[in-house]
């Protein structure tokens, strides 16, 4: 009796420890829509899908590059206060293609003139993770989005999850 006794306490533990992190685990869609052209101010981000073409643009660019030719232009963490200069609100806001700002909580310091970015405005769980503005034409009005990471946790699978996420609205926005 002792020996099925401890048999018992022993597929219960096993129980508990497996039956957690089965519930844990998460597949997370990938993006399969059609190929996207992506520019990119800074380092192109690392993203699991293969139909994604990024190119790196810079500042200058924006007034130079016929943005049209993109889905949709990103801007990475470490080009945010840069992108919050008050002279470049204009092009976000009147574009039309949609533009993505990479690890901050709002497109309100890169789309009003007068509001200046600081580290208030970057990621930190419980906000978005990545914000993106379009100017919809047809309302005369800027459009926009949040993006957050899954359970609030900033890991590698979270924010690639956070862009096919992106690539699916951007595809979206081109139906």
């Amino acid at each position: 009796m002792a020996n099925r006794g401890k048999r018992y306490i022993i597929l219960i533990l096993l129980i508990i420890l497996f039956v957690p992190s089965a519930c844990t685990s998460t597949k997370f869609d990938l993006y399969e829509g059609k190929s996207l052209n992506i520019a990119v101010i800074g380092e192109p981000p690392h993203v699991r899908e293969e139909e994604v073409n990024f190119n790196k643009i810079s500042f200058d660019d924006l007034n130079k590059v016929d943005l049209e030719e993109y889905d949709a232009v990103f801007v990475m963490r470490e080009n945010l206060y840069q992108a919050a200069e008050s002279h470049y609100a204009d092009i976000y806001s009147n574009t039309p293609i949609p533009f993505f700002f990479i690890s901050t909580t709002s497109h309100i310091p890169f789309t009003k003139k007068d509001i200046e970015y600081g580290e208030s405005w970057g990621w930190s769980p419980g906000n978005s993770y990545a914000v993106g503005v379009l100017n919809s034409n047809e309302e005369d009005t800027l459009k926009s989005w949040g993006f957050g990471l899954y359970n609030d946790k900033k890991t590698n699978e979270h924010i690639e999850e956070v862009y096919s996420i992106i690539f699916t609205t951007i595809e979206e926005l081109d139906s």
